[in-house]
């Protein structure tokens, strides 16, 4: 379901399954005899909604609240590079220079290769490279003065960090929700649908719309536990927005 589409597509099917579902029990069952089972089938479904609004709650509070991580953490990505960008201008020539295109084809190679790559769940060995580059920039210099020690000291931590965020970020992408919990959100869903249809209303018109409506609810609830569960990818993702924006700095910074 990674497209709006698919999801659209998701919630009407589970409406209509549910609608069909009601009519052909209606079709095959006595309502005198459905009526008969109010008291024991609205005990169960009583229980199993509690629990399964149990579930629905805490995943959706889960894979939220790792997509507001991812974005957080990606903007600390962002902010370190811009870091290390500031530091570099008090680096001699040619280091300073060396330091900015490294920093620039980081940037790039994550806007233009990365975040395409996480998108189906895989990384880029161009930032990776990318990423060793900057690395090996940093260890060709020989501080020679204590305001350069200073720099180039805290230069290394930002670095750490900026190794330590992407890292981050690409575990991030895997998702949360294991595949047992997928299966009991599915299975509990259906079952309660299921049970809508062993009710005896007398209208089956209306029970036919309210059992609709739990199917349509609980159809979006799953397809928005999926769209957040993959933060850079699906229909709700994490956009390269700070990465573009400190490439714009950088390059502004450079032609300075």
């Amino acid at each position: 379901m990674d497209t709006p589409l698919n999801g659209v597509i998701f919630v009407c099917g589970s409406m209509i399954f549910s609608t069909l579902g009601l009519f052909l029990v209606r079709r095959h069952l006595n309502i005198e005899w459905l009526k008969r089972q109010h008291e024991v089938a609205s005990f169960f479904f009583l229980m199993i909604g509690t629990l399964y609004a149990v579930l629905i709650a805490f995943g959706i509070f889960v894979v939220w609240s790792q997509f507001q991580d991812a974005g957080t953490n990606l903007e600390r990505e962002a902010n370190e590079v811009g870091d290390l960008s500031r530091m570099s201008m008090v680096m001699p020539e040619p280091l300073r220079t060396n330091i900015r295109n490294a920093l620039l084809e980081y940037l790039n190679s994550v806007v233009q290769d990365e975040f395409p790559a996480m998108a189906e769940g895989r990384d880029s060995s161009r930032t990776w490279l990318a990423m060793q580059r900057l690395w090996d920039v940093y260890n060709t210099v020989e501080p020679n003065n204590p305001r350069m020690q200073t720099y180039f000291a805290e230069s290394i931590t930002q670095l750490n960090e900026l190794s330590n965020s992407r890292r981050i970020r690409l575990f991030a992408n895997r998702g949360t929700v294991p595949n047992t919990l997928w299966y009991l959100l599915l299975v509990g869903g259906v079952m309660l649908i299921v049970f809508t249809w062993f009710f005896g209303h007398e209208s089956v018109w209306s029970q036919a719309a309210m059992t609709a409506a739990l199917a349509g609810v609980l159809a979006f609830s799953l397809f928005l536990i999926d769209s957040f569960d993959s933060p850079y990818s699906g229909v709700v993702q994490v956009t390269p927005q700070p990465f573009q924006l400190e490439l714009v700095h950088i390059t502004e910074r450079g032609a300075t």
